[in-house]
């Protein structure tokens, strides 16, 4: 009961500020992130790139590299080397594969199928999100909008910057039973490939524990003919 009423009273307050003018529209928001990282145009020209990173884990320091490669909405490659493992995330669609080493190939389902979505969900670009505008709700956090998305069964928040527009913050929330589990990352160092701004450093966590610091080494643009002909399992 005291859950629902101070639910209530949480979106009443919200609500109230919107029309009192006090708090921007999800629409004007999504409209300002858009020209904050480029505009709609170089936006339009990177939804899909190949980036290369420099991570270091958090629980022993060790040193790898991530090749990421990134075809926006749906698609997703994230191949990642340590001196000790190597795996490799390949998600199309609704389909998700792990290859683990050279060798060891599955599919996979239910929460670590949910994870790769919640992957792809935190790379999702200002335009991708206006793209999406119809199932994003907009709350607000001290200095920060947040913007939560909720598709294919996985939810993500963007923390938006009310100064700059920028995402600096995407929590990922994957239900696992009765639990709901959060992986949390954090944006730093923005700096401009072309015209289109990304974010140079990322920090992440999983269940509140810091698992890496990726830094990034260079972002290729691939510009493709059609998107239905690029499939990451022939690269």
């Amino acid at each position: 009961m005291f859950r629902f009423l101070l639910v209530t009273l949480l979106t009443l307050s919200l609500t109230d500020a919107l029309l009192a003018g006090n708090l921007e529209s999800k629409e004007e928001i999504l409209k300002k992130m858009v020209e904050a990282y480029g505009g709609e145009a170089a936006l339009s020209n990177t939804q899909s790139y190949i980036q290369h990173w420099r991570v270091v884990r958090a629980s022993d320091k060790k040193e790898g590299k991530e090749t990421r490669r990134v075809t926006l909405p749906t698609r997703l490659y994230v191949d990642l080397k340590y001196p000790d493992k190597e795996e490799t995330r390949v998600l199309e669609d609704s389909v998700g594969i792990k290859i683990f080493g050279k060798h060891s190939k599955k599919q996979v389902f239910g929460p670590m199928l949910d994870a790769m979505k919640a992957q792809l969900l935190r790379l999702y670009t200002p335009l991708t999100l206006k793209d999406n505008h119809e199932k994003i709700k907009l709350s607000q956090n001290g200095s920060y909008y947040i913007l939560t998305l909720d598709k294919d069964g996985v939810e993500s928040d963007y923390y938006v910057n009310q100064k700059n527009y920028h995402i600096e913050k995407t929590v990922g929330k994957l239900k696992m039973g009765n639990s709901v589990m959060e992986f949390v990352t954090l944006y730093k160092d923005f700096k401009r490939v072309g015209d289109t701004l990304f974010p140079t450093t990322e920090i992440k966590y999983a269940g509140g524990v810091n698992t890496a610091t990726n830094t990034l080494i260079d972002t290729k643009i691939v510009h493709l003919k059609k998107v239905d002909d690029h499939r990451y399992e022939q690269i």
